[in-house]
């Protein structure tokens, strides 16, 4: 049976099937393995991971501790009531108006954010200009229709990541911070960051940053010292304001002290700081990278629910959810009917029943007639979300 106990439960004997934290949080190479002496459990303490999920058929159990089972359903229950008290926010224009436009400016922002990056690794300074225009382009694109370019935030290029990455926290952010009502300028000022945030990764050796295995002890203190770096190349720069700055310094700070560079704890770390540090984890879970495959939006945004009781503030993470969704766009889901479909826009009423597009029958075991669905005005209900991979489905075809 698997459950899930404390880190400070953990004992000698025990047997971890799986670290409660997302990969970014540590460098074990795998999440499953026997506690066979005191150095693992001073390793996990050290990671900072709180929950950890133990398999009691192959080592010591503690009885009164749940199981995963019992988890998830709390879990569950609490993203759909975060997801019930939403005012659903309105958009300016559809979705299927909005796409195409959204597509051409995330695509004119990675390659601005290639480009720009290759000349940081050739030891040029940032150039804060050469972002400001596209910035601007997502922050239209998104008070046009959110879920548009959320939908492009999906589909990545394993081999071009960081660049893709920049791109995606840049516009989640600004959906974000859209949400929680700040003002046109500090939105701007964060879509900035967003782009920026991560071009320390440029002074990171090469064999570090694009290694194809779990870092070693060494190689992950090297990673972290990108946060550093980012933040020494963008102080100071004309253009590059105190919320810029924190998207950049503090996206991997948690508000229980347990993050990097500084260890800041709580309100310590601003709120812009805070937020930033949910969405880059939430892109990285939604991510394929080289090392792992992407986990589905549904998932990941339990997992940040999960993890509100000690890295992030839980009422952004449930704000967060607010503004993506329980099933954000892009999201695979299977239906009561026996269809699987994608989503393609949040729902005119609530967030549990969105407007779908159905591609597939499971008993048919196919491809269907695509249609689209609006939930809400329907009996059809979502059963789960699944993985694209589990169909053999091309999501990017479909929307």
């Amino acid at each position: 049976m698997i459950k899930k106990i404390q880190s400070d439960q953990l004992q000698v004997g025990m047997y971890i099937s799986n670290l409660d934290a997302s990969c970014l949080e540590h460098n074990f190479i795998s999440s499953q393995f026997a506690v066979s002496d005191e150095n693992i459990i001073k390793k996990v303490h050290k990671t900072g991971i709180k929950g950890i999920y133990i398999d009691t058929a192959k080592g010591i159990d503690i009885e009164d501790a749940h199981t995963a089972g019992e988890v998830a359903t709390t879990l569950t229950k609490e993203v759909k009531k975060v997801a019930a008290d939403t005012e659903v926010l309105d958009n300016q224009i559809p979705v299927q108006e909005e796409i195409e436009r959204a597509r051409g400016i995330y695509k004119e922002a990675h390659n601005i954010m290639h480009e720009l990056m290759n000349d940081i690794r050739l030891g040029k300074q940032v150039d804060v200009e050469r972002v400001e225009p596209i910035s601007e382009q997502l922050v239209e694109s998104v008070f046009r229709n959110k879920d548009a370019l959320i939908s492009l935030s999906r589909i990545k290029d394993k081999d071009h990541y960081t660049f893709m990455h920049s791109v995606s926290v840049a516009g989640l952010m600004i959906t974000f911070s859209r949400a929680m009502g700040f003002d046109m300028t500090l939105i701007k000022e964060i879509a900035i960051g967003g782009m920026l945030h991560d071009v320390g990764k440029m002074m990171t050796p090469n064999n570090v940053l694009n290694k194809p295995d779990k870092l070693d002890d060494d190689e992950f203190i090297i990673m972290k010292s990108h946060v550093v770096y980012s933040k020494e190349l963008l102080e100071g720069k004309p253009g590059i304001t105190q919320a810029a700055l924190d998207v950049a310094a503090l996206h991997h700070e948690r508000v229980d002290g347990t993050g990097y560079p500084s260890g800041l704890k709580g309100d310590a770390i601003s709120q812009v700081g805070q937020m930033s540090s949910i969405v880059d984890v939430y892109d990285a879970l939604t991510s394929v990278r080289v090392y792992k495959s992407a986990w589905e939006p549904n998932l990941a945004l339990k997992k940040l629910l999960e993890w509100s009781d000690h890295h992030f503030n839980p009422e952004l993470v449930k704000q967060y959810i607010r503004c993506l969704g329980i099933y954000p766009i892009g999201t695979l889901v299977e239906l009561d009917s026996g269809n699987v479909a994608v989503v393609i826009e949040q729902g005119e009423k609530d967030l549990l029943n969105p407007k779908v597009r159905i591609i597939y029958n499971i008993r048919k075991k196919g491809l269907v007639n695509i249609r689209e669905l609006e939930l809400w005005k329907t009996d059809d209900r979502i059963i789960k979300s699944v993985s694209p991979q589990q169909y053999q489905i091309n999501l990017a075809a479909h929307y």
